[in-house]
């Protein structure tokens, strides 16, 4: 439970302001922080955040506040409109918590209400969802005027351009790609895979650094997943009434008719990708919108489409003879030296994939699959029994916070029953009410932030903590949930990192 700080007499004012744009119909710092000082007491300190948004927390000057909060300087934060200090629900109620522990009161000029009172409280909640639900309103209304303008004029939406291309500017200032030297390298990587018998990602990876082209990586040397990437990628294609016939097949949206595809210029997705990103980034396109660009393609629509087609059945054959060998572990064990995966070869053994398929690293990993299997179990094991000890302990304290509650309650009706019979007046049978419903609030706010702790692990009393017991599946997703990665040095040693 979240203990109160005693407020200390030497603590100050807090003037806090924020401006996300100095526009004219916003009210500016300088307004703000005059307004906030005008309430303030002689010790006040200010801060600002100019040009940041209330989306989160992330402003220097707010952690500045939160940093002298924690430390016990502050005594009242004084702000002149609520969604100064935060447009976010969570956010905000995180730093209320934070006021509430170090007794600190909160002001808000413009909207007049006092923290100390349950209706405060609860007018305070009422404000902060008016705030988020602007802001999501804001950022619907910026969405949707993005996929208008990229629809409309075909501009180049932002980030950072292809391979074989640089952004730049359309005569009539629209952001636009145009073609670089790597462009040739580019069409040599659809040849090969559309053409080469026998062929695949890492061989296509293989080739082009043989032929001296290199990637932005630091070694120079490409990987499946940026190959696959990039052969998927429609900016390349040319958006011709082909290109258009594939995409509506899929079930795409098309941004428009198929009469506007005439060649001139490539093509581009925009929407929530799903699936497979190291191969097959859009499963399925039925959430996705096709626009024609700006910018011609580089690549003829039927060479695109077969490409597609081959990367799909690759990807089935290698789903349907996957080993899985590495079990629990699969896609988790990366190589200290370069970063690439372990796999396993001719079991027990393990090898590198940078080493074996890429020849860009030199480890030669000691450890055997088995004695790694049983090494991150048994790390495994003890991150569960560190959780059942924490559920443990969260019973106990429910069951204590229980009896608490229970006790003020019973406190409240008797306080109800004195009322009733005359022996107190309503003023003050009021005020010994509101106390012990306050303390009935700080038990419940201590008990759902203790219980946060297990809810971010994912685990609670429906799921065995015994590792052996659990079946394959189980076994699986426990070890996914619990670790990011599994670090593998080339002498054996193993770093975990883990998600918790």
């Amino acid at each position: 439970m979240a203990q109160r700080i005693i407020k200390q007499n030497n603590r100050k004012d807090a003037v806090y302001a924020r401006q996300s744009l100095d526009k004219k119909d916003s009210l500016s710092i300088e307004t703000q922080i005059e307004k906030g000082l005008a309430l303030a007491g002689e010790n006040t300190e200010v801060y600002q955040d100019r040009g940041y948004s209330g989306k989160n927390i992330k402003r220097p000057e707010l952690q500045r506040l939160k940093t002298d909060m924690e430390a016990d300087k502050i005594q009242r934060v004084i702000v002149y409109r609520l969604d100064r200090i935060s447009r976010n629900i969570a956010d905000f109620y995180q730093l209320y918590q934070l006021m509430e522990i170090h007794n600190v009161e909160f002001i808000s000029i413009s909207e007049n209400f006092d923290t100390s009172t349950p209706m405060g409280r609860a007018m305070m909640g009422i404000l902060i969802v008016f705030a988020q639900m602007e802001r999501e309103s804001i950022q619907e209304r910026v969405r949707d005027n993005y996929y208008f303008r990229i629809t409309e004029d075909g501009r180049w939406p932002g980030g950072p351009a292809p391979k074989g291309f640089d952004t730049a500017r359309t005569s009539d200032n629209k952001p636009t790609l145009v073609k670089n030297r790597d462009i040739e390298m580019v069409k040599l990587a659809f040849a090969l895979y559309a053409e080469e018998a026998n062929i695949s990602l890492a061989k296509v990876a293989r080739e082009l650094y043989q032929r001296g082209y290199r990637s932005s990586r630091e070694n120079g040397r490409f990987d499946s997943v940026t190959i696959a990437r990039m052969l998927q990628n429609p900016v390349y294609a040319v958006a011709d009434n082909l290109l258009y016939k594939y995409y509506k097949m899929r079930k795409a949206h098309m941004a428009s008719e198929e009469a506007a595809w005439d060649g001139a210029t490539s093509a581009h997705i925009v929407g929530k990708k799903a699936g497979n990103a190291n191969i097959r980034k859009y499963p399925t396109l039925e959430e996705q919108t096709v626009y024609r660009t700006n910018f011609p393609g580089v690549v003829p629509s039927d060479r695109f489409i077969s490409v597609q087609e081959r990367l799909g059945n690759n990807e089935k054959l290698g789903r349907a003879n996957a080993p899985g060998k590495m079990q629990e572990l699969a896609g988790l064990v990366k190589c200290a030296d370069c970063g690439y995966a372990i796999r396993i070869h001719h079991f027990p053994n393990l090898n590198c994939y940078g080493r074996s398929t890429l020849h860009c690293c030199k480890a030669s990993i000691k450890i055997k699959f088995p004695a790694l299997r049983e090494t991150v179990i048994a790390e495994v094991q003890k991150q569960l029994d560190a959780i059942a000890c924490k559920l443990l302990e969260n019973h106990r304290e429910v069951k204590q916070r229980g009896d608490a509650i229970a006790k003020i309650n019973r406190e409240i009706e008797n306080l109800v029953q004195l009322a009733a019979l005359g022996g107190m007046g309503l003023a003050q049978i009021s005020k010994a009410i509101e106390e012990r419903k306050h303390k009935i609030n700080a038990i419940e706010l201590a008990q759902e932030r203790n219980l946060a702790w297990t809810e971010q692990a994912g685990i609670g009393d429906g799921v065995s903590l015994a590792f052996h017991t659990l079946h394959e599946g189980e076994r699986k997703s426990v070890i996914h949930l619990l670790i990011e990665k599994i670090i593998l040095h080339e002498n054996g040693d193993i770093d975990i990192c883990w998600k918790i």
